[in-house]
């Protein structure tokens, strides 16, 4: 039977009725909707609660507009008499969401110790730790992503029969190996198994399908099948983002930019607390050249996550396209640290290092990644970038063939990347573009 009064710091809340009452007893005018988001941080409060997981449990799976949740929070902290950053009673946790602190008061009423959690909730405990793992994938760096890849076993562990738990999976394995430069000849074996494991137990599910169009599109690179893919996923349901958000990016990197747009928007109308799906609109738009869109984009994924380092990425390319290249570096660094020096950032930051006349910076980080890759994987494609850069073209084009070989994932990009321009007049950059299957004719990948 579920707990009816709440009381802290002289306001009470009935969480059946959702009334809320101050100190002294006069009732509080609130939405109904902040009304239920308080009821429910305050029934987990010895946790974070990701936004995921509040807007499925509060809105019920409705779309609903970017700053519905967000809105109900600055009520609350309104009708608490706090300001919007002070966080007495509910904190903003960047990048993972809130949690409710305010201690409970009002003896036998306070706490019942959970003695029947899973059965008073609404969300039974496998889905609770998906949408967890979710919110981690939806902000991935290496940490998140591994930490999202453990709730997803624990999910499977409780129920090995929950097929989005699969699709989960596939998801954050594929996203190691740009996140976390993870090798794709390891990485995709795993997530080609999540998937074929998620159709196997829901041949329908629209996840599964997404995920399969991102493998196909980032490992494959059989850019017919992966759209199709993502048109599965569409047409399954066209409320799940993840289906528009696989095919907003193949599109992208197809270079079909107004399609891209169109499809990625609809992601983020769809999941509009997404740090993710709003960096890469701010990236895809800035693909377009609507840069006063990309930087507000870009802002947007930054105030849900400050911490993002693909945000900060786009942040520093486009201050360093502005020509702002001090500033671009500071922020290129930024990156750098918050993604474990991932090889992305790195090959960003190399040439504009050169611009500013620091080649002999260039030339380290070139240095860096070549005694890594003695040890371990490394994406050729960033090594490739670094030497681009410092004008060792012939040494790019040599680092380009490995990546193919290595079947690297920024081989993905080598359409629309600006940063191979001066090389594609080179027959061998040519090839390697026909053997991807990006032209006319090629044996692969029809576009």
């Amino acid at each position: 039977m579920e707990q009816r009064q709440y009381e802290f710091c002289g306001f009470r809340l009935d969480a059946v009725s959702r009334e809320l009452f101050g100190p002294g007893g006069a009732p509080i005018s609130i939405t109904f909707k902040a009304l239920e988001v308080l009821a429910y941080l305050i029934k987990q409060r010895s946790r974070v609660v990701g936004r995921r997981e509040l807007l499925a449990t509060v809105w019920s799976g409705r779309v609903v507009e970017e700053n519905n949740l967000t809105q109900a929070i600055s009520a609350l902290r309104k009708a608490f008499g706090v300001a919007a950053g002070e966080h007495r009673y509910i904190v903003t946790i960047p990048g993972r969401g809130y949690r409710f602190v305010a201690e409970l008061t009002g003896g036998p009423i306070v706490e019942r110790r959970r003695r029947a959690a899973f059965a008073t909730e609404p969300f039974p405990a496998a889905e609770r730790l998906y949408l967890a793992g979710r919110d981690l994938i939806d902000a991935p760096n290496s940490s998140r992503v591994r930490r999202a890849i453990g709730v997803f076993r624990q999910v499977l562990d409780i129920d090995p029969g929950y097929a989005r738990a699969w699709s989960g999976q596939a998801f954050a394995w594929r996203a190691l190996t740009i996140t976390g430069d993870m090798d794709p000849k390891q990485a995709f074996p795993l997530a080609k198994a999540a998937v074929q494991r998620a159709l196997a137990l829901d041949p329908a599910l629209p996840e599964a399908h997404a995920a399969n169009g991102f493998n196909l599109f980032w490992n494959d690179w059989d850019w017919r099948a992966a759209e199709l893919a993502c048109l599965r996923a569409i047409n399954l349901d066209p409320r799940i983002p993840d289906g528009h958000f696989a095919y907003a990016h193949l599109l992208n990197n197809l270079g079909r930019s107004g399609e891209a747009l169109a499809q990625v928007r609809v992601a983020r109308e769809l999941d509009p607390l997404s740090p993710l799906v709003n960096a890469l609109e701010g990236i895809f738009l800035a693909t377009a050249g609507r840069m006063e869109e990309a930087s507000a984009r870009i802002a947007q994924a930054l105030e849900i996550a400050p911490e993002f380092w693909v945000a900060l990425l786009a942040l520093a390319k486009m201050a360093s396209a502005r020509g702002e290249l001090a500033a671009a570096i500071g922020v290129f660094e930024q990156a750098a640290m918050l993604s474990g020096r991932c090889s992305q950032v790195l090959a960003a930051l190399a040439p504009v290092l050169v611009a500013t006349g620091n080649r002999a910076g260039a030339e380290q980080l070139r240095e860096e990644l070549k005694v890594l890759s003695d040890t371990t994987y490394v994406p050729a494609a960033g090594r490739a970038a670094i030497s681009n850069a410092l004008g060792a073209h012939d040494e790019a084009l040599d680092l380009l063939e490995l990546a193919y070989e290595q079947r690297d994932v920024h081989m993905a990009f080598l359409k629309t990347d600006t940063r191979w321009n001066n090389l594609r007049s080179r027959p061998r950059f040519a090839a390697l573009m026909d053997r991807m299957g990006f032209t006319a004719g090629a044996a692969h990948g029809t576009l």
